[in-house]
Order: C-alpha cells, then structure tokens, then sequence
C-alpha cells in the first residue's frame, strides 16, 4: 500500500514538471534567426547618372554656306514639257528641175522636256555677323538638258521617192530640228526667268536651315541683269 502511494505521488510530480516546462517554452521570447528577414520593396532604385552629353554645334560660316550649296550642284528649278511636229522633204533634181516620182517626205513627232536651273557650285556667299547678314550671289540660270520621250514618237506620213529612200540620218536631222525647236519655244516663254526666281526661293530656304531666321537676314543677288 506504501509502494502504491509513492508510485502515484511521483507519477503526479512528473506530470506537473512537465506541464511546467511546456508553459514555460510557450512565454520565452523565440532566438532571433541567423537570417534577419528582408521585407521587399516596391521602390526603384534610382538610375545611376549618366554623364553630361555636350553637343558641340558646328560653326556656321560663309565657306560652310557655300560648301552646302556645292553639294546641290545643279539645281533644277524650272521644266517646260513640249509637243514638237516637224517634217522632212526631198527630190532628186536634174539641172535644178524637180525629178517626177522622186519626192521622199515624212511627218512626226515628238514629246519632250526642256529644264533649266542654276549651278549652285558657282555662287558667292557672304556671311557678316557684324550686320546679321548672309548675301548670295547667284550665277545666271541656264539650259540644264533637254530630254525626248521615244516612246512617243509618232510618224503621220511617210513617203519614198523612186530612187529617194529615206535615211537614219534624215531621222536624225529631224530630231536636231526639234531640239532647236523646243529650246527656242522654252526661251521665249521665259524659263530662264522663271528658274530664277525659283532658284531665289530655295535658296532662302536651304540657307535658312543652316541659320536663325530670327537673328540673320538672307539677301539673294544675281550676276545678271
């Protein structure tokens, strides 16, 4: 009855202790971790600073104005589209009377373009900060080319004389007359005049791109009355 009661006084011990210990682990503060824990951040970082870009501008100079122009060239300012018709004819003739039967003609024509402009390559430029000025003297304007559409060519009437054929050089004397032709219709409607007056215009703009409209004036001249 002694063992009993002390096998119970010592199961009862135990059950306290270890209740205890149980109590005691649950209120100790828990160790800090080796590894602290990081709370991730919506903020970027800040880019690093790159540094300064400086743009150097280029100086604007007469002989850098004129440079530009030389790089256009020849510039094209005025066209003149044409429908030229011309004709040829011929005889054989025996002490200057007209052979019967002899008689060679023809009659086309032809589509073209006639362009004139000025060489840019020869104009003067002046620049003068002191009076805010750019002067640019234009050469006179000229016949750049003359261009026939061949693909136009059109025959009206074409006609052999007995002993008279028609040549490729009769051909060719034809297109010389049309080119004569067209270059003189083109002068006397004033192409000239008018691929100057163009020519001023561009070149106020391609030399006002080069500088401040609002600081310099653009003065364009001509080397021709």
């Amino acid at each position: 009855m002694k063992k009993s009661t002390v096998y119970i006084i010592l199961i009862v011990l135990m059950v306290v202790l270890t209740a205890g210990i149980i109590l005691w682990g649950l209120r100790s503060p828990k160790p800090e971790s080796l590894f602290p824990e990081v709370t991730p951040s919506l903020t970027a970082s800040p880019r690093p600073e790159h540094p300064s870009i400086i743009k150097v501008e280029k100086e604007i100079t007469s002989e850098t104005i004129k440079d530009e122009l030389k790089d256009v060239g020849k510039l094209v300012t005025q066209e003149y589209y044409f429908t030229e018709v011309t004709s040829y004819a011929s005889v054989k003739k025996l002490w200057n009377l007209n052979l019967p039967l002899t008689g060679s003609n023809f009659l086309i024509s032809y589509d073209g373009v006639v362009t004139a402009g000025v060489d840019l390559s020869e104009a003067t430029v002046e620049k003068h900060d002191d009076t805010k000025s750019i002067f640019v003297l234009l050469p006179e304007p000229e016949i750049m080319n003359l261009e026939i559409d061949f693909d136009s060519f059109q025959v009206f009437s074409e006609k052999e004389g007995v002993g008279n054929p028609i040549t490729l050089e009769n051909y060719n004397d034809a297109l010389k007359a049309i080119d004569e032709s067209a270059r003189q219709k083109a002068l006397e409607r004033g192409i000239l005049k008018r691929a100057g007056e163009n020519a001023e215009v561009i070149i106020q703009r391609l030399v006002g791109g080069l500088v401040d409209l609002n600081e310099y004036t653009i003065v364009i001249g001509r080397s021709y009355s």
